[in-house]
């Protein structure tokens, strides 16, 4: 049964329906040939009582009509991989539990979902992995999620880099997309991208960095970086990076986005790199966890004379952020004597940007250097 207004009273009337739980929210609205729209009503069987209350209470004239129903695709993409992974099941006569196969978040980037790899150490997953039609599962999770390609996380390379690893179930590990107004390229089964970071890649671009230069210690594939260019406004980025797999990512992304002329890349250790970049910034962010304390020394040494900001990633037990704020100042206070430099060292904010592990936050400690 569909409940048929003008077009012209259709925002009114779904609104109204909607908020008496009269609407169906899996059938698709019925379209007339003169220009009307119809309703799907819940199989309540008192149609009656609807068009008497848009009557009264909207004074909108309706009709009720039977029409085809036509299922709308279901909008949550948990219930539409809840289907996927139930066909292929049901359709490969594989006897398990659906919601083994079924994780409860993933990472979007672009084209590809990555799953989490705790999805991967269940014996489900690996049996599924075995049957000589998973390459069909693959593609239907994909498709349930609009993406093209398919990958399972794996825990992080013992390497230098702490690159990420992937195993690649469908499509390319090359992903391309957009964040903020900021372009993104790189290899994801190469290099971590945390997309739970968006909070801070949002406030950072929202500083006025208008005229400045500044130092990004971990760059990264740009996370930052690209984010203090394009939103801030800084006028050049000294982007530090050791990774050869986020390098790339960070010379296609500086492409992409049109900041080659404003950025100058400083490929290996930092700890060597930022020594050239003594007294030329005026902010410097240090991007790393659990903590980048091995060259906050480098950092404050790389302000100009006239000192600036610092950005301090860390990682810090929730009671004790307060105290640790406290040393940290206390300890590049320390450094500024020592150097024989007259900066007055001053926390201007902390910002808890998410919960890394229980009890534990990803905090940014934002450090004010003036004389």
């Amino acid at each position: 049964m569909f409940l048929v207004v003008e077009s012209v009273h259709g925002e009114q009337t779904h609104s109204f329906l909607k908020s008496k739980d009269w609407l169906h929210p899996s059938l698709e609205p019925l379209r007339t040939s003169n220009g009307s729209i119809g309703f799907p009503l819940v199989g309540f069987g008192h149609e009656d009582i609807a068009l008497v209350a848009i009557r009264n209470h909207l004074g909108i004239e309706a009709n009720i009509v039977v029409g085809e129903t036509k299922y709308r695709p279901p909008v949550d993409p948990h219930h539409r991989l809840l289907e996927a992974v139930s066909t292929w099941l049901e359709d490969n006569k594989v006897d398990t539990e659906v919601n083994d196969l079924l994780p409860a978040k993933w990472e979007k980037l672009g084209e590809l979902v990555l799953l989490p790899r705790e999805l991967g150490q269940t014996t489900t997953w690996r049996k599924i992995t075995e049957h000589p039609k998973s390459d069909d599962l693959w593609k239907g999770m994909a498709h349930a999620l609009k993406v093209t390609s398919l990958g399972l996380q794996a825990p992080i390379a013992n390497d230098t880099y702490r690159s990420a690893q992937v195993k690649m179930l469908l499509g390319s590990p090359h992903v391309q997309f957009s964040d903020h107004g900021v372009v993104f390229a790189f290899d994801a089964s190469k290099v971590m991208f945390s997309s739970g970071n968006i909070t801070e890649r949002r406030r950072i671009g929202a500083m006025n960095m208008q005229g400045e230069v500044v130092v990004d210690a971990y760059a990264g594939v740009g996370y930052y970086t690209f984010h203090m260019l394009v939103n801030a406004g800084a006028a050049h980025v000294h982007a530090c990076e050791i990774n050869p797999a986020s390098l790339a990512g960070l010379e296609a992304g500086a492409q992409v986005n049109g900041l080659l002329d404003r950025l100058t890349v400083h490929p290996g250790d930092n700890a060597l790199t930022l020594e050239k970049l003594r007294g030329t910034a005026d902010r410097c962010h240090l991007g790393l966890l659990p903590s980048s304390e091995p060259v906050w020394e480098a950092c404050m040494l790389a302000l100009k004379p006239n000192g600036g900001m610092l950005h301090i990633h860390m990682n810090v037990e929730e009671e004790k952020i307060d105290s640790w704020t406290m040393t940290t100042v206390e300890r590049f206070q320390n450094m500024v004597a020592n150097h024989g430099l007259s900066f007055n060292v001053k926390p201007m904010h902390v910002e808890r940007v998410k919960w890394f592990a229980p009890r534990v936050r990803h905090v940014v400690l934002d450090l004010s250097f003036r004389p």
